[in-house]
């Protein structure tokens, strides 16, 4: 991820935080609202849909710029971040992709704001990069086969940043 956008992002955290099935669509709804009584700006989402902190980063720096240039989707910043995480057009598509139900097992829980939530119990800090970036994966999360074939192994959180910055083509 280039420097400045690093630098944009990294007051954001993120951690992957295990959920037993049935149980995600609960967890989400009090973290958001424990997180919006305290008036902090959450994220959560699918954790098979998130590709580590660099898919993260790059999702709010693209969010926060179409922000401030007026050409955002939504007013907040997190499903601003939402709607490019998932690198779709459409942020009811963004929504569908990436939100929690009751078959996910696992949700990333990332704070946007610079003074924001604490992980706590269980929760595991969000790597840079995704290791288990299955071709299952992404082709989940709307990578094609053929691009798949075009990376080198353990290069293909590539692809989904290509996704996530595309979205400010698809959005015109």
């Amino acid at each position: 991820m280039e420097d400045d956008a690093a630098a944009r992002s990294r007051h954001i955290r993120a951690w992957k935080v295990p959920a037993m099935q049935g149980e995600a669509p609960g967890l989400m709804s009090e973290l958001v609202e424990k997180a919006s009584a305290r008036g902090f700006q959450i994220l959560v989402l699918r954790a098979d849909m998130v590709f580590g902190m660099d898919h993260l980063r790059a999702a709010y720096c693209h969010a926060k710029e179409s922000m401030d240039r007026g050409s955002s989707s939504s007013d907040s910043i997190s499903m601003e971040t939402l709607l490019y995480a998932s690198g779709e057009r459409q942020l009811s598509a963004a929504i569908k992709k990436m939100s929690v139900d009751e078959s996910t097992r696992a949700i990333v829980v990332a704070s946007l704001a610079q003074d924001g939530f604490d992980a706590q119990g269980d929760w595991i800090p969000l790597a840079d990069d995704d290791a288990e970036a299955t071709r299952d994966r992404l082709l989940r999360f709307g990578i094609s086969d053929q691009e798949t074939r075009t990376v080198a192994s353990g290069r293909a959180v590539e692809l989904v940043l290509e996704k996530v910055a595309a979205v400010d083509i698809l959005k015109k």
